[in-house]
C-alpha cells in the first residue's frame, strides 16, 4: 500500500514527466524548423544536427587555425607551412635545384608533349557517369588541403622571381608565333635553406595552408583571416547580402586595407569575393561550392543560437564550424572518394604514429588530375532543367568572374548545371579552354594547363613515372603496352617520349588504364587511397574519431550528403540524391527539399513576394507548437487539481508503485539513446 503523500509525488512526477515530453519534442521539431540563408525559404526537414542537453565544443577538440597541435606527439604535424614530404626521391641534380629531366635533352618541353598527347579533338564523357560534381569536389578538395604559391616576386631574399619559362615554337598549330615565344611559368616557393646549390641539401617545398580537412578551405588557415571573415556576433560569418541569396564577403582594400588577399584579385577586382583559401575566385563553379558551406555555416549557427540563447559568439562559431567540417569529412569520404572507385581499409580509430603530411607525388602529380576531367561549357539550368534565358558559360567565361552569379541568376544554375553534365573522361586529353586559351587567347595570355602540370611536377622534382610506381610498391613497366591497351596511346607515346623510363609521371597516370571498378589508373588510384588513408587515420579530429566529440551526431552526418547541402541552402528543390553521379532526367532527381513559397515560374526558380500584411510562414510553426504546448500543460493542471480531489475519497487498496531506485533505474532506461539516436519520448531531428 502506498502512502497518499507518495501518490501525490507519483502524480507530480507523471505530471513534470508530460511537460518534459512535450519539451523534448518543442526542442525536436524546432530543430527541423527552416533556417536558411537561401533566397527562399525552406520547409521543414533540414537537419540542424541537434540533440537532447548539447553542449559548447571543447577546446581541445576544436582544430585550430594553423593546423597545429591536432597530434599532441607531434603537433608540426599538418601545419600550415609545412614541408611537402615526398615518397619517391627527388631527381637528382648537381646545385640540388634544376628541373626533372635538366640532363635529358631528348626529352621534349612540356608544351611539345602537351601537343603530342593532350589535345583533345573528341569530346569524351566519363564511362561511369560522372558529373561535373566530381572534378568540382576535387578543386575544392585539394585547396582544402594543400597549396604552394608561386615566386614571382614574392620570395624572400630573392629580388628577381625563379622563372622556369616554357618554349613555343614558331611553328605551333595554336600559339605558333614568328620567331617563337616563352609561356610563363614562375617557379614555386621553397623552403629557407634548401637547394642552396648542395647537392646533398635539394629543394623542397612548403604547403602554406594546413593538412587536415578542417574547414580552412572556408574558415582560413591563419587567426588574422579567419577573424576577419567573422561577424563577431550570433557566431555567424561575414556575407554579401544579394537578392539570390548570402554570397561570401566582398574585399573593398581601399576602404579596409585589413581585408586578406586574394589570388588573381586584379581579374576583378572591385567584386572580387574574399574566403578562407585565396584562390575561391578561380572560377564560377568554385565561388557557387565555397558559398554554399558559408550558407550551412550561418544556418547551423541561427538554429543553434535558437536552441542555445545563452551561448556566446564564439561558442555558436566554434559549434557551427565543428559541424561544418564534419560535413565535408563525411562527404569527401563517403561520396567523392567512392565515386572514383577508391575504397579505403575499414577505419580503426585514430593512429598517432601515422603523419599525414601531403606528399609532392599526390599534390603536385595525381591529384591535378581534374585538369583533365574538367569540359568545355558550364552548364546553367532552372529548376525545370532547361537553359536559363542568360544561356550557358563557356569554361573560358568563368575564369574570374563573378559577375555571372551576381548578375546573373546566382549560384542556383550553376549547381543544378554541375549535376546535370556528365564530367570529361580522367584520361590525356585537355580542352581547347584549358589548353591552349586559359586566362587568354593564344598569343595574348592564353596558357596551357597540360603544360604547366608537367611542368610543375619536373619544377618540384618529382621523378619519372616509373621510379614512382616503384616507390609505391608497383612494378615498374617495360613496354608501352603495360601503359594501356589502347594502341593510339601507345603509338602516342611512343613517338613523343625516347623510353619507358623517361615518361613524366603526370603523363604516365593519365595514359594508364583504369583499374576494374574506378575512375583512375592502377598508379594514380594508389597514391590517392595512399594519401587520404593517412590523412583519415592520422587525424585525432577527425569525424568518426572518438576523440571528435561527434558520438551524438556522427550518424546523422554520415547520413548527410552534397544533395542535402544543396537543398537546404538555394532554392532549389529537386535534384539526385548522390549529385557525384549525373542524372538528366528530372523525374529521376530522387531528393527534394519544397520552398516555402510559391516560385514564380521564371527560369532561375525566384520567389515571389508574400502579400503584405501576411505572416510569414516562417513564425506560423513555432507558434502553433507554443499554443499546444501551453494547452496541453494547462490541460495537466487541471488533471492534476481533479486527480488530487479524488484521491481523498479512494480506498487505500492502490497497486504497489516502483520503488525510488525502481523509478530511477526507468528514468535512465528511457533516456539512454541507442545506435540509432532514439528513446522514448525523444527522436533525433532529420
Amino acid at each position: 500500500m502506498i502512502e497518499r503523500n507518495d501518490w501525490r509525488t507519483s502524480s507530480t512526477h507523471r505530471q513534470r514527466s508530460g511537460f518534459a515530453l512535450v519539451t523534448v519534442a518543442l526542442f525536436v521539431f524546432s530543430g527541423l524548423a527552416a533556417v536558411s540563408a537561401a533566397p527562399v525559404e525552406k520547409e521543414p526537414g533540414a537537419s540542424t544536427y541537434a540533440f537532447f542537453d548539447e553542449w559548447p565544443v571543447n577546446a581541445s577538440t576544436q582544430y585550430s587555425f594553423d593546423g597545429s597541435g591536432i597530434n599532441v606527439g607531434h603537433p608540426g604535424y599538418g601545419v600550415a607551412g609545412a614541408q611537402i614530404s615526398r615518397i619517391s626521391d627527388r631527381y637528382s641534380t648537381p646545385d640540388g635545384e634544376n628541373l626533372t629531366f635538366w640532363d635529358r635533352t631528348d626529352v621534349p618541353n612540356p608544351r611539345e608533349i602537351s601537343n603530342s598527347l593532350c589535345h583533345e579533338s573528341t569530346f569524351h564523357p566519363d564511362s561511369r557517369n560522372l558529373s561535373d560534381y566530381n572534378w568540382l569536389w576535387g578543386q575544392f578538395i585539394t585547396h582544402e588541403m594543400d597549396h604552394t604559391t608561386t615566386q614571382d616576386g614574392r620570395t624572400p631574399d630573392q629580388d628577381q622571381p625563379d622563372t622556369a619559362y616554357i618554349p613555343i615554337s614558331e611553328d605551333d598549330e595554336w600559339m605558333g608565333f614568328p620567331g617563337g615565344f616563352q609561356m610563363r611559368f614562375f617557379r614555386s616557393l621553397v623552403i629557407n635553406g634548401t637547394g642552396n646549390g648542395d647537392p646533398l641539401n635539394q629543394r623542397e617545398h612548403p604547403n602554406i595552408v594546413t593538412t587536415w580537412i578542417d574547414g580552412s578551405v572556408i574558415y582560413g588557415s591563419d587567426e588574422a583571416r579567419a577573424d576577419w571573415l567573422r561577424e563577431h556576433r550570433d557566431g555567424r560569418m561575414k556575407v554579401s547580402n544579394y537578392e539570390e541569396g548570402d554570397l561570401m564577403p566582398q574585399a573593398n582594400y581601399d576602404q579596409d586595407p585589413t581585408t586578406p588577399g586574394m589570388s588573381f584579385a586584379g581579374f576583378n577586382f572591385s567584386n572580387s569575393f574574399v574566403a578562407g583559401d585565396d584562390r575561391a575566385n578561380e572560377h564560377v563553379a568554385l565561388v557557387s561550392i565555397h558559398t554554399l558551406f558559408i550558407r550551412e555555416h550561418n544556418r547551423l549557427a541561427a538554429a543553434i543560437e535558437d536552441r542555445n540563447p545563452d551561448w556566446t559568439d564564439e561558442q555558436i562559431y566554434q559549434y557551427a564550424r565543428h559541424i561544418n567540417i564534419g560535413l565535408m569529412e563525411s562527404i569527401t569520404y563517403n561520396e567523392f572518394l567512392p565515386s572514383l572507385g577508391i575504397e579505403l581499409d575499414p577505419y580503426t580509430g585514430y593512429n598517432p604514429s601515422i603523419d599525414p603530411t601531403i606528399s609532392n607525388e599526390f599534390a603536385t602529380v595525381a591529384f591535378r588530375m581534374g585538369h583533365s576531367q574538367i569540359g568545355s561549357e558550364m552548364i546553367r539550368l532552372n529548376e525545370t532543367r532547361r537553359p536559363i534565358a542568360e544561356g550557358h558559360l563557356t569554361l573560358r567565361e568563368g575564369f574570374f568572374d563573378v559577375s555571372p552569379i551576381i548578375d546573373e541568376g546566382g549560384i542556383g544554375p550553376i549547381l543544378r548545371g554541375l549535376a546535370f553534365n556528365v564530367q570529361a573522361e580522367n584520361d590525356l586529353m585537355f580542352v581547347d579552354d584549358l589548353r591552349n586559351q586559359m586566362f587568354g587567347a593564344p598569343g595574348a595570355g592564353g596558357m596551357d594547363l597540360c603544360a604547366i602540370d608537367i611542368q610543375r611536377g619536373r619544377d618540384h622534382g618529382v621523378a619519372d613515372f616509373n621510379t614512382v610506381r616503384e616507390a609505391f610498391g608497383l612494378p615498374r613497366y617495360t613496354n608501352w603496352s603495360d601503359f594501356t591497351s589502347d594502341n593510339a596511346t601507345i603509338e602516342l607515346l611512343n613517338s613523343t617520349y625516347p623510353d619507358v623510363d623517361s615518361v613524366d609521371a603526370f603523363i604516365g597516370m593519365l595514359a594508364e588504364d583504369h583499374v576494374n571498378n574506378s575512375a583512375l589508373g592502377e598508379t594514380m588510384h594508389l597514391i590517392l587511397k595512399e594519401q587520404f588513408q593517412r590523412l583519415r587515420d592520422g587525424d585525432r579530429l577527425y569525424y568518426g574519431s572518438e576523440f571528435s566529440e561527434m558520438d551524438n551526431i556522427r550518424n546523422e552526418i554520415d547520413r548527410t550528403t552534397l544533395a542535402d547541402l544543396i537543398l537546404r541552402n538555394t532554392e532549389i528543390e529537386r535534384i539526385q540524391c548522390d549529385v557525384f553521379y549525373a542524372e538528366q532526367i528530372f523525374d529521376e532527381m530522387d531528393c527534394s527539399l519544397p520552398n516555402k513559397r510559391v516560385t514564380s515560374g521564371n527560369d532561375n526558380n525566384e520567389p515571389i513576394v508574400s502579400p503584405e500584411g501576411s505572416i510569414p510562414i516562417t513564425y506560423v510553426f513555432p507558434l502553433v507548437l507554443i499554443i499546444l504546448v501551453l494547452a496541453l500543460v494547462n490541460a495537466q493542471k487541471a488533471a492534476a487539481s481533479w486527480s488530487e480531489k479524488q484521491e481523498k475519497s479512494e480506498d487505500e487498496d492502490e497497486s504497489p508503485s516502483l520503488s525510488d531506485d525502481e523509478n530511477g533505474s526507468q528514468s535512465l532506461l528511457c533516456c539512454r539513446l541507442d545506435s540509432e539516436k532514439t528513446c522514448k519520448g525523444y527522436t533525433k531531428a532529420k
